[in-house]
């Protein structure tokens, strides 16, 4: 259960640093919203393949892992206000 929390905080950074990226290099392309969609499906289909990887049919493992995606996202929130300052 400990390997499955592990892996869900780095798909958390994985999927909010992919989102914090695809963000400010949306300026760079010429037609910006099917950037966006297209890295919002890669994001997702990466995010739930990672979950179901790492569940192996266990409620209490998949929970592990949203457990520790949900912490990395707070993580990372807090480091993007206090960098801002």
């Amino acid at each position: 259960m400990i390997i499955a929390f592990i892996g869900g905080i780095i798909l958390g950074f994985l999927f909010f640093y992919s989102l914090n990226f695809g963000t400010n290099e949306i300026k760079k392309f010429k037609n910006p919203s099917l950037f966006i969609f297209v890295t919002s499906l890669l994001r997702i289909f990466l995010l739930l393949v990672g979950f179901y990887y790492l569940a192996q049919n266990s409620g209490h493992r998949f929970f592990a892992a949203l457990v520790g995606a949900i912490l990395s996202r707070v993580y990372i929130v807090y480091f993007y206000k206090n960098k801002k300052k």
